[in-house]
């Protein structure tokens, strides 16, 4: 089991399939395109980066407001689909 990442016009772009540390880099292994076996490597420098990205506004209100989406998301799957006919 892995996070699946989709595209805009909703096709898989990768799962990533687990983490590891190995020295001082973390790889992350993931299959590209859901089927390619891929590690990706991530150095102290590219980790620094991403704290920068993930001050942003819209990361910071999207983990606050994520259990609220997290439900709407649920309930949208949730129940019979009614035919608009």
């Amino acid at each position: 089991m892995g996070m699946t990442v989709y595209n805009p016009d909703g096709s898989v772009a990768s799962v990533f399939t687990g983490i590891k540390r190995e020295k001082n880099t973390l790889v992350l292994q993931q299959l590209a395109l859901g089927q390619m076996p891929m590690p990706v490597i991530i150095t102290p420098e590219e980790a620094l980066k991403s704290v920068n990205m993930g001050c942003s506004l819209g990361l910071i209100t999207f983990i606050i407001l994520f259990p609220l989406f997290y439900i709407r998301h649920k309930m949208s799957k949730a129940g019979p689909k009614k035919d608009k006919a």
